[in-house]
């Protein structure tokens, strides 16, 4: 009880800081990331379980194409975004690959992945720059900064909104598009057939298949988005342990969200305030390891609840269908 006393005292007094919702936008984004690309593999019913691997990799890939070129001094972190984009859609193409034509299962195939995301880029990282833990030895940069005008001379809400990087302000438009994407476009409406029936999709024309390997590419893409925002944004090099669980974070996220970008937006959001909560250990009495557990913790039991909640509706609507169906008995 004292433990959870102490959790809302600290929540009382960082409630207040404009720099605690400033650190809530800035850690729910990749998580944002990372649940918006699973979202687009889940509609087409091929759930990507590698996030995870792909955001490692990805992440580490941007460092090394940034530095390559230059860093900061060029266009070093746009680059390697654009190439962390690339070889995140690469390893999305390939999980369609073994899942859809070697006929793998694709749970399985997203665990390989994960596996072979976090073992190649500390491989890597070591082949080619002998560091055995992060990358702080090259000097990859960042991506800008962005100051809104106007907004930044609010106070308090400039403090909030403004001198986030590019990519944060960009990961919640995205929301948006995705959006758009999934509900007012030709593929997006494929790739729901497909997700909802594929057998009613492939009766008029629509190659199940395709449209599965489509989605997972674009899934793989948007999780390289997030890898390179956590080594180009978050921080400025690779670590090992950089993505610490966020690929599954986001996988829960959408899970939670229905795979509806907007929901998804709030779970994140919901998972990002103890994220931006286990930054602020000094205000706290608490332990930083307890602070640094308390967001799984959460994701944990958000996992719980939803799947209380889903069961309980899925047995009342089965207990609607015999209602009815005893009714037509009847008559």
């Amino acid at each position: 009880m004292s433990l959870i006393n102490e959790i809302i005292r600290t929540l009382q007094n960082v409630l207040v800081l404009p720099s605690f919702y400033f650190m809530l936008i800035q850690s729910a984004a990749p998580i944002l990331l990372a649940a918006l690309g699973c979202a687009v593999a889940a509609k087409a019913s091929a759930t990507n379980m590698g996030m995870e691997g792909i955001m490692t990799f990805t992440a580490l890939i941007a460092v090394l194409v940034s530095s390559a070129l230059g860093g900061s001094k060029g266009n070093g972190p746009w680059v390697g975004l654009v190439v962390a984009i690339a070889v995140g859609a690469l390893l999305g193409f390939l999980i369609s690959v073994f899942a859809f034509r070697l006929k793998i299962d694709i749970i399985l195939v997203g665990i390989a992945m994960n596996l072979i995301g976090t073992g190649a880029s500390v491989f890597l990282m070591y082949l080619l720059t002998g560091d055995r833990a992060t990358t702080t030895s090259l000097q990859s940069g960042t991506l800008p900064q962005i100051a809104i005008p106007f907004i930044k001379d609010i106070p308090f809400l400039g403090e909030v909104l403004s001198n986030h990087y590019i990519l944060t302000y960009f990961s919640y438009i995205l929301v948006f598009i995705m959006s758009f994407f999934l509900f007012k476009t030709k593929l997006g409406l494929r790739i729901r057939a497909v997700g909802e029936n594929e057998n009613a999709a492939e009766s008029v024309g629509i190659s199940s298949l395709n449209i599965k390997t489509i989605a997972l590419v674009i899934s793989g893409a948007i999780g390289g988005l997030a890898g390179a925002y956590m080594s180009e944004c978050y921080l400025a090099y690779f670590s090992s342990g950089l993505i610490a669980g966020r690929g599954f974070v986001g996988l829960a996220a959408c899970s939670m969200g229905s795979a509806n970008p907007g929901v998804i937006c709030l779970c994140c959001l919901a998972f990002g305030i103890f994220y931006a909560f286990s930054n602020f250990a000094t205000l706290s009495n608490l332990s930083i390891y307890a602070l640094n557990a308390l967001p799984y913790a959460v994701v944990l039991i958000g996992l719980v609840i939803y799947s209380v909640y889903t069961r309980k509706k899925e047995l009342k609507r089965l207990q609607g269908l015999d209602s009815e169906e005893h009714s037509e008995n009847k008559a």
